[in-house]
Protein backbone atom coordinates (compact mmCIF):
# COMPACT_ATOMS: atom_id res chain seq x y z
CA UNK A 1 0.00 0.00 0.00
CA UNK A 2 2.54 2.42 0.82
CA UNK A 3 4.43 1.87 -2.21
CA UNK A 4 1.12 2.72 -4.44
CA UNK A 5 0.99 5.75 -2.57
CA UNK A 6 4.64 6.66 -3.30
CA UNK A 7 3.96 5.67 -7.07
CA UNK A 8 0.94 8.03 -7.57
CA UNK A 9 2.53 10.70 -5.92
CA UNK A 10 5.10 10.30 -8.36
CA UNK A 11 3.07 10.08 -11.05
CA UNK A 12 1.62 12.67 -10.24
CA UNK A 13 4.15 15.05 -9.92
CA UNK A 14 5.39 13.97 -13.78
CA UNK A 15 5.64 16.48 -16.20
CA UNK A 16 5.42 20.77 -15.75
CA UNK A 17 2.57 21.47 -13.56
CA UNK A 18 -0.30 23.35 -16.38
CA UNK A 19 0.19 26.86 -14.07
CA UNK A 20 4.01 26.53 -15.02
CA UNK A 21 3.27 25.42 -18.18
CA UNK A 22 0.93 28.85 -18.94
CA UNK A 23 3.34 30.44 -17.72
CA UNK A 24 5.86 29.46 -19.91
CA UNK A 25 3.94 29.92 -23.04
CA UNK A 26 3.16 33.86 -21.57
CA UNK A 27 6.51 34.42 -21.32
CA UNK A 28 7.45 32.91 -25.21
CA UNK A 29 4.44 34.92 -26.37
CA UNK A 30 6.11 38.35 -25.06
CA UNK A 31 9.61 37.11 -25.71
CA UNK A 32 8.18 36.88 -29.70
CA UNK A 33 6.48 39.90 -29.33
CA UNK A 34 9.34 42.00 -28.02
CA UNK A 35 11.76 40.72 -29.62
CA UNK A 36 9.88 41.56 -33.39
CA UNK A 37 9.94 45.15 -32.32
CA UNK A 38 13.51 45.02 -32.20
CA UNK A 39 14.50 42.78 -35.42
CA UNK A 40 12.94 41.39 -38.28
CA UNK A 41 11.29 37.94 -38.42
CA UNK A 42 13.91 37.06 -40.65
CA UNK A 43 16.62 37.78 -37.65
CA UNK A 44 14.53 36.80 -35.11
CA UNK A 45 15.95 32.93 -33.84
CA UNK A 46 14.46 30.62 -31.73
CA UNK A 47 17.61 31.10 -29.61
CA UNK A 48 16.72 34.70 -28.71
CA UNK A 49 13.39 34.05 -28.07
CA UNK A 50 14.44 31.35 -25.69
CA UNK A 51 16.87 33.22 -23.78
CA UNK A 52 14.61 36.06 -23.44
CA UNK A 53 12.04 33.88 -22.43
CA UNK A 54 14.32 31.71 -19.90
CA UNK A 55 13.16 28.21 -21.92
CA UNK A 56 15.26 25.86 -22.92
CA UNK A 57 15.10 25.20 -26.88
CA UNK A 58 13.52 21.96 -26.54
CA UNK A 59 10.75 23.45 -24.96
CA UNK A 60 10.49 25.75 -28.12
CA UNK A 61 10.68 23.05 -30.44
CA UNK A 62 8.10 20.79 -28.51
CA UNK A 63 5.40 23.03 -29.39
CA UNK A 64 6.78 25.09 -32.48
CA UNK A 65 8.71 23.20 -34.67
CA UNK A 66 9.43 26.59 -36.62
CA UNK A 67 10.13 30.26 -36.44
CA UNK A 68 7.46 30.80 -38.48
CA UNK A 69 4.55 28.57 -36.67
CA UNK A 70 6.25 30.39 -33.58
CA UNK A 71 5.83 33.78 -34.82
CA UNK A 72 2.29 32.66 -36.29
CA UNK A 73 1.29 31.69 -32.93
CA UNK A 74 2.19 34.82 -31.48
CA UNK A 75 0.01 36.75 -34.27
CA UNK A 76 -3.03 34.40 -33.70
CA UNK A 77 -3.09 35.14 -29.94
CA UNK A 78 -2.13 38.59 -29.89
CA UNK A 79 -3.51 40.19 -33.17
CA UNK A 80 -6.32 37.34 -34.09
CA UNK A 81 -8.82 38.71 -30.53
CA UNK A 82 -8.68 42.26 -31.98
CA UNK A 83 -10.24 41.37 -35.28
CA UNK A 84 -13.35 39.21 -34.13
CA UNK A 85 -16.32 41.15 -35.06
CA UNK A 86 -19.77 41.60 -33.17
CA UNK A 87 -22.12 39.04 -33.67
CA UNK A 88 -25.05 40.66 -34.48
CA UNK A 89 -24.07 42.75 -37.87
CA UNK A 90 -24.83 43.63 -41.14
CA UNK A 91 -23.13 41.79 -44.07
CA UNK A 92 -21.61 45.22 -44.98
CA UNK A 93 -21.12 46.54 -41.65
CA UNK A 94 -19.08 43.46 -40.83
CA UNK A 95 -17.02 44.38 -43.95
CA UNK A 96 -16.71 47.71 -42.64
CA UNK A 97 -15.71 46.37 -38.97
CA UNK A 98 -13.25 43.89 -40.72
CA UNK A 99 -11.21 46.49 -42.61
CA UNK A 100 -11.07 49.09 -40.23
CA UNK A 101 -9.89 46.61 -37.39
CA UNK A 102 -7.26 44.77 -40.36
CA UNK A 103 -5.72 48.14 -41.46
CA UNK A 104 -5.66 49.50 -37.56
CA UNK A 105 -3.72 46.46 -36.93
CA UNK A 106 -1.50 46.94 -39.90
CA UNK A 107 -0.61 50.58 -39.11
CA UNK A 108 0.74 48.64 -35.54
CA UNK A 109 3.78 46.52 -35.08
CA UNK A 110 1.48 43.53 -36.31
CA UNK A 111 2.04 45.11 -39.71
CA UNK A 112 5.58 44.40 -40.38
CA UNK A 113 5.47 40.90 -38.96
CA UNK A 114 2.91 39.91 -41.49
CA UNK A 115 4.91 41.73 -44.19
CA UNK A 116 8.26 39.82 -42.67
CA UNK A 117 6.30 36.56 -42.98
CA UNK A 118 4.98 37.46 -46.44
CA UNK A 119 8.71 38.21 -47.44
CA UNK A 120 10.17 34.99 -45.48
CA UNK A 121 7.77 33.18 -47.46
CA UNK A 122 8.98 34.05 -51.06
CA UNK A 123 11.76 31.48 -50.46
CA UNK A 124 10.39 29.45 -48.07
CA UNK A 125 6.79 28.18 -49.62
CA UNK A 126 6.08 26.13 -46.46
CA UNK A 127 6.09 29.63 -44.24
CA UNK A 128 3.52 31.11 -46.76
CA UNK A 129 1.66 28.19 -47.01
CA UNK A 130 1.25 27.86 -43.53
CA UNK A 131 0.54 31.50 -43.04
CA UNK A 132 -2.11 31.57 -45.36
CA UNK A 133 -3.51 27.95 -43.79
CA UNK A 134 -3.50 29.72 -40.16
CA UNK A 135 -3.81 33.14 -40.62
CA UNK A 136 -5.18 34.32 -44.28
CA UNK A 137 -7.61 31.36 -44.79
CA UNK A 138 -9.24 31.49 -41.25
CA UNK A 139 -10.38 35.40 -41.74
CA UNK A 140 -10.63 34.93 -45.20
CA UNK A 141 -13.42 32.08 -44.59
CA UNK A 142 -15.27 33.99 -42.00
CA UNK A 143 -15.65 37.16 -43.73
CA UNK A 144 -16.98 35.21 -46.59
CA UNK A 145 -19.43 33.50 -44.79
CA UNK A 146 -20.71 36.56 -43.36
CA UNK A 147 -21.18 37.76 -46.83
CA UNK A 148 -22.88 34.63 -48.04
CA UNK A 149 -25.74 35.36 -44.96
CA UNK A 150 -26.03 38.71 -46.37
CA UNK A 151 -26.88 37.36 -50.05
CA UNK A 152 -28.94 35.05 -48.52
CA UNK A 153 -30.86 37.31 -46.02
CA UNK A 154 -31.64 39.89 -49.35
CA UNK A 155 -28.48 42.41 -47.82
CA UNK A 156 -26.72 41.63 -51.08
CA UNK A 157 -27.89 40.87 -54.55
CA UNK A 158 -28.48 37.62 -56.36
CA UNK A 159 -25.09 37.90 -58.71
CA UNK A 160 -22.67 38.80 -55.98
CA UNK A 161 -19.82 36.63 -55.56
CA UNK A 162 -18.61 36.92 -51.58
CA UNK A 163 -15.03 35.27 -52.73
CA UNK A 164 -14.50 38.00 -55.26
CA UNK A 165 -15.97 40.76 -52.74
CA UNK A 166 -13.59 39.39 -50.07
CA UNK A 167 -10.59 39.25 -52.60
CA UNK A 168 -11.49 42.96 -53.72
CA UNK A 169 -11.47 44.47 -50.61
CA UNK A 170 -8.78 42.74 -48.46
CA UNK A 171 -6.15 42.30 -51.54
CA UNK A 172 -5.94 45.50 -52.07
CA UNK A 173 -4.99 45.94 -48.10
CA UNK A 174 -2.68 43.85 -48.65
CA UNK A 175 -1.01 45.18 -51.58
CA UNK A 176 -0.61 48.76 -50.17
CA UNK A 177 0.68 47.29 -47.05
CA UNK A 178 3.16 45.49 -48.65
CA UNK A 179 4.05 47.85 -51.16
CA UNK A 180 3.43 51.19 -49.44
CA UNK A 181 2.19 52.76 -52.25
CA UNK A 182 -0.02 55.42 -50.57
CA UNK A 183 -1.29 55.08 -46.91
CA UNK A 184 -3.12 52.58 -45.42
CA UNK A 185 -5.76 54.81 -43.27
CA UNK A 186 -9.15 54.15 -42.40
CA UNK A 187 -10.32 56.56 -44.43
CA UNK A 188 -8.76 54.11 -47.60
CA UNK A 189 -10.85 51.56 -46.13
CA UNK A 190 -14.01 53.13 -45.73
CA UNK A 191 -13.86 54.17 -49.47
CA UNK A 192 -12.82 50.77 -50.64
CA UNK A 193 -15.75 49.18 -49.55
CA UNK A 194 -17.81 51.89 -50.58
CA UNK A 195 -16.82 51.77 -53.95
CA UNK A 196 -16.92 47.80 -54.00
CA UNK A 197 -20.72 47.44 -52.32
CA UNK A 198 -22.27 50.04 -54.54
CA UNK A 199 -21.38 48.28 -57.42
CA UNK A 200 -24.05 45.57 -55.99
CA UNK A 201 -26.33 48.48 -54.72
CA UNK A 202 -24.87 48.51 -51.37
CA UNK A 203 -23.12 52.09 -50.87
CA UNK A 204 -25.56 52.61 -48.14
CA UNK A 205 -25.31 49.07 -46.72
CA UNK A 206 -28.62 47.92 -47.69
CA UNK A 207 -29.81 46.27 -50.85
CA UNK A 208 -31.52 47.82 -53.69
Amino acid sequence: MVFMKNSSHRRARKGRPPSKMAASHAAIMDAVYALLQEKSVRDLTMEAVAERAKVGKPTLYKWWPTKATLVLAMLCERMAPNLERPTVLTAAESLRFRVRRLIDAFNGPFGRIVAGLIAEGQSEPLVLQEFFDRWVSPRRNATIADLQRGKNAGELPSEAAPELLNDAIFGAIYYRMLLRSAPLTRRFGEELVKQVLSRHGLESGRGR
